[in-house]
């Protein structure tokens, strides 16, 4: 039963998060853009990679999950 509890609050626990950067990505892009910038190296690769994740809003939401 242990096992069943901690599973299933760790997937509540990603539902929540997942619905929480869906929520972010739609409502402050600017923001999770701006997040994205802790995870790039050089700022000049800033612009291209956040352009490329606007495009398409399911990587950007699997990026910010991960």
């Amino acid at each position: 039963m242990c096992r069943y509890s901690a599973a299933k609050s760790e997937a509540d626990h990603y539902d929540r998060e997942l619905r929480r950067e869906q929520e972010e990505t739609d409502t402050i892009p600017d923001s999770e853009a701006a997040e994205v910038a802790e995870y790039v190296v050089e700022p000049h690769e800033y612009g291209p990679v956040v352009n490329a994740l606007r495009k398409n809003p399911q990587a950007w939401l699997d990026f910010m999950m991960k």
